[in-house]
């Protein structure tokens, strides 16, 4: 489903109950720009420093969500996507205007990331002209800081940095307001104060902000007021706060305020997902397009902020470390001169992720070739179970590879079904010897417990817990769902499994030669994944996803690649 600034607030509720509802969300982004390795292997905290670089310099311009959740009814997943153009640029307004002037945001693009987009079909216009607003938790505090100054226009400004005119003038319009309050304090009545621009015309931008800086920090009990219209229009006149002028300062400082919480936009949706305060930033007045306003949707934003700190849903991504760096840049803080530190702060906001991306990497040999994204959701269609029903898919244009909500969709089914098929073969079991980097520089060669492929259990994980997320309890369908019977390829059957001894990688079930009744389609014959089916041995006992606590996450858990480095670890 298509979001954009149009409909953005009549979305949100829906994205938020989505968020609410799902067990995972799969994410996927399109970026300006993004780091390119060179081909050689680096270490862990110069490849931290390219990626970094590249965050800062790059804007995301799209990102797409895929909600999944598990039906116990029906014994299948079910997603629902939606498609968010991005945009770095802040609506019009006097105080979009103000902010954008202090945010003073930088918009790059890379060519190569340019022509590889345009080729598969992104609209860059669309993106920067309809893409949802936001502003990351430091320019809503930086936000905040103007919308609370009397001069929302600017910083003070050091007269003696100006030129001599700019000085002559401060000089002069610091004096002739001082002699002004000075009559009144007096108790003289002068005549109504006009300071102009004494080298004719209205007054320029730099001699208003003085203006108002001179009055605000030696004289608060004064205000500075344009003078529009007579003689004197173009001037500015000073006056003493009146009980009108205060209610008028403080109606549009929470005016701002408000339009501040409006402006953070795709921010709210990244602050629910990480368990974070969102509801008190939601103006249920907002205006939709449809002429009502948000209240009208009946949702509680409190009850669902409420019930995701509790239980927020697992990140899932492919190849993701890249995604959570943008992300982290343009939604929460400017990114961390330390890989461990980044690491950390991810983890406290996302403390259950799964990389689609490793979970296929992982003990693969040099000579096996790694299948991309869209490979991978071609392969998993073919047979592989548990059955992912898509309701809500991505629409028109994005409907195609590298677009940010197509690749969600298909990371969702991926990671459901390669999940299923490696916990089914037990390849968690099977010894692999990868080194892999952890938080404190620590490289731990064999990154998984070693337990023999013959046994019967696995201990259970030990995260560490996370304050107020309850990160082991899962939804009571899911655990219902584990008693149902599910069957795993055979060989000799058409049944989904590998034993223990073969490869985690992907090999193709093995299937009897096609007959007359069998009309087999295989992947070089089409581009379009096949149809998903549920085969299998009923007799077979195997679970579906299996809990977070379970040894399975273990290792394929809170790990990712970094790109041109190797294995990384989020704990």
């Amino acid at each position: 489903m298509e979001v954009n600034s149009s409909n953005f607030l009549g979305m949100l509720p829906q994205i938020l109950q989505e968020a609410e509802n799902a067990r995972f969300v799969a994410i996927d982004t399109e970026m300006s720009g993004i780091a390119f390795g060179s081909g050689d292997l680096t270490s862990i905290p110069d490849a931290y420093s390219n990626v970094k670089d590249a965050a800062e310099d790059y804007q995301i311009l799209q990102v797409g969500f895929t909600f999944i959740s598990y039906v116990p009814e029906t014994s299948e997943y079910t997603t629902r996507t939606f498609n968010c153009y991005v945009s770095p640029l802040l609506p019009n307004g006097s105080f979009s205007d103000t902010l954008a002037r202090h945010l003073d945001r930088e918009f790059s693009v890379s060519a190569r990331s340019y022509d590889f987009l345009r080729n598969h079909g992104f609209n860059f216009s669309q993106a920067l002209n309809d893409g949802v607003s936001y502003l990351s938790r430091e320019e809503q505090r930086i936000a905040k800081e103007l919308c609370s100054s009397n001069n929302s226009r600017a910083n003070h400004i050091d007269p003696s940095t100006l030129d001599e005119q700019s000085q002559k003038f401060y000089s002069l319009t610091r004096a002739q307001i001082g002699d002004y309050v000075h009559a009144r304090s007096s108790g003289l009545h002068p005549a109504t104060i006009a300071i102009r621009n004494p080298h004719g015309n209205r007054l320029n931008g730099l001699q208003i902000r003085l203006i108002h800086q001179i009055t605000e920090e030696e004289y608060p009990t004064y205000v500075a007021k344009k003078i529009t219209s007579g003689p004197m229009a173009g001037s500015m006149s000073i006056a003493l706060v009146t009980r009108a002028a205060e209610t008028e300062a403080t109606y549009q400082q929470h005016k701002n305020v408000n339009k501040t919480m409006k402006l953070s936009g795709l921010q709210i949706v990244f602050e629910a997902l990480s368990g974070g305060s969102f509801a008190h930033r939601i103006d249920p007045g907002w205006a939709l397009p449809n002429g009502r306003v948000l209240k009208d949707e009946n949702f509680d934003f409190h009850r669902c902020e409420a019930n995701l700190k509790e239980k927020r849903p697992i990140i899932i991504g492919h190849h993701i470390f890249q995604d959570l760096a943008f992300i982290y840049q343009a939604f929460f803080e400017p990114l961390p001169l330390k890989v461990d530190d980044f690491l950390a702060a991810i983890h406290q906001l996302f403390p259950r992720i799964i990389d689609t991306k490793f979970m296929h990497v992982r003990g693969r040999h040099l000579m096996e070739r790694e299948k991309s994204l869209n490979e991978l959701g071609r392969y998993f269609a073919r047979g592989f179970i548990p059955p992912v029903r898509h309701l809500i898919g991505p629409e028109g244009t994005a409907a195609r590879p590298h677009n940010a909500a197509y690749d969600s969709m298909v990371t969702a089914s991926v990671f459901i079904k390669q999940t299923s098929h490696l916990f089914s073969s037990d390849a968690h079991l099977l010894e692999v010897k990868q080194t892999v980097y952890r938080p404190g520089g620590r490289e731990d060669p064999g990154h998984r417990e070693t337990h023999p492929a013959g046994s019967a259990t696995s201990p259970p994980t030990e995260h560490p817990k996370t304050p107020s997320n309850l990160l082991d309890e899962e939804e009571s369908e899911i655990i219902g769902s584990l008693d149902k019977s599910w069957v795993v390829l055979k060989p000799d059957t058409l049944s989904p499994a590998i034993t223990p001894a073969l490869s985690p990688t992907l090999t193709p079930p093995e299937t009897e030669e096609p007959t007359e009744e069998t009309d087999e389609l295989t992947e070089e014959e089409t581009d379009e994944p096949m149809e998903e089916e549920m085969l299998g041995d009923e007799s077979e006992q195997h679970d579906l996803v299996p809990r977070w606590s379970d040894a399975f996450w273990r290792v394929y858990g809170n790990k990712t690649l970094m790109p041109g480095a190797g294995f990384v670890s989020f704990v």
